[in-house]
């Protein structure tokens, strides 16, 4: 019984394990049960921690397996279980475990200790077989993460928030845009390790990311190089192949004016917040506020040199002090567009927030 994401770094072990003992000991099988989709077995069987392993014999539940989470040993107690043998368990140690976190916690009725939304949305996972099937055939741009076969952590949680972006995309306009993976084994048979060795990618820089344009005759595709997160991945396609993927509150006509500003010589900044100025007139009355922000931190970036990351921190900071839900709410959309100038966001702890020190005298700023 299992559950993203603890569950993964199991996962590994578990299925080498099933591998081996196909040809091993034929008599016993390895199965694996989803908790999530079937609450009332795990319910049935008492499940209170992910994962569990339980040895079941004639359709029967016998006893919980407790040793030691990887293959080696799972397989030496499921061949003493098909040779009748007295099983004595092995005791996890920091040899014999491997890199492997601790039981989590099942999610109770009312929900918690559910843990965050691990799964990606949208993504077409892609193998030795299938991959030329879908890239290189000009039909679609196409962004490839090439990883381990069970990835979790930081990068992947970006990654995540990323697939669920770009899902939440219109079809007109992300038709031709897919994301895909490449789950890389580097045991047992060793599974899309050859499509690792054809793109010149080493293990310990999981994970890559090479978008492979429909118009680009590079065969290698284009590796990113920048920051893994959800904001920088997503600027980067912006940047490559025109296809905006914003965060909520943000606008697209304004973001794409943002892209590559920082680059631009004098004058041409000054153009761009002109065009800018005019776009604000154009807006749909409820998109108003967002694009005024978007004016006014434009204007201070190209006139002044304002710190857009200075003020997202100091944002930041007063949105952990007593203010209202919607002065809340209307200071993430703020953030979110600071986060379209360059900045990085990031979640803190809570600290006394400062003073406003934005100029002008903007009765309307905290």
């Amino acid at each position: 019984y299992q559950r993203r994401v603890h569950g993964q770094s199991l996962e590994p072990e578990y299925k080498s394990a099933a591998k081996a003992l196909k040809s091993e000991a034929p008599s016993v099988a390895l199965a694996k049960v989803d908790a999530t989709q079937e609450s009332d077995l795990a319910e049935k069987y008492g499940i209170q921690g992910y994962p569990s392993l339980k040895l079941f014999k004639n359709g029967e539940f016998v006893r919980d397996y407790n040793g030691p989470r990887s293959s080696s040993a799972i397989i030496n107690f499921m061949k003493k279980v098909s040779n009748g043998e007295e099983i004595i368990e092995e005791e996890p140690t920091e040899e014999n475990e491997g890199d492997y976190p601790p039981e989590e916690e099942a999610p109770n009725e009312e929900g918690e200790n559910a843990g965050p939304e691990v799964e990606s949305k949208g993504v077409i996972n892609l193998d030795s077989y299938t991959f030329d099937k879908i890239v290189g055939t000009n039909l679609f741009d196409v962004l490839v993460k090439f990883d381990v076969a069970y990835p979790y952590g930081e990068k992947e949680d970006e990654f995540v928030q990323f697939t669920h972006r770009v899902a939440n995309i219109s079809l007109t306009k992300s038709a031709s845009f897919l994301v895909a993976q490449v789950g890389v084994e580097d045991y047992g048979d060793k599974e899309n390790d050859d499509l690792r060795v054809r793109f010149n990618i080493k293990t310990e820089e999981f994970p890559v990311y090479r978008l492979f344009k429909r118009s680009d005759t590079n065969k290698l595709g284009l590796r990113y190089t920048d920051t893994i997160d959800v904001d920088s991945l997503s600027r980067w396609i912006s940047q490559e192949i025109g296809l905006w993927i914003g965060r909520p509150g943000c606008l697209e006509v304004f973001d794409k004016l943002l892209i590559g500003l920082s680059n631009l010589e004098a004058n041409e900044k000054k153009k761009r917040l002109e065009k800018a100025t005019q776009e604000e007139k154009n807006v749909d009355p409820s998109e108003l506020k967002s694009a005024s922000y978007y004016v006014r931190i434009m204007k201070k970036v190209v006139e002044k040199g304002f710190d857009v990351q200075k003020e997202a921190e100091r944002m930041e900071r007063v949105m952990e002090s007593k203010i209202s839900d919607n002065k809340k709410e209307e200071m993430k959309v703020r953030l979110n567009i600071l986060a379209s100038f360059g900045a990085k966001i990031t979640v803190k702890k809570p600290t006394t927030p400062e003073p406003n020190p934005e100029e002008e005298g903007e009765d309307d700023e905290i």
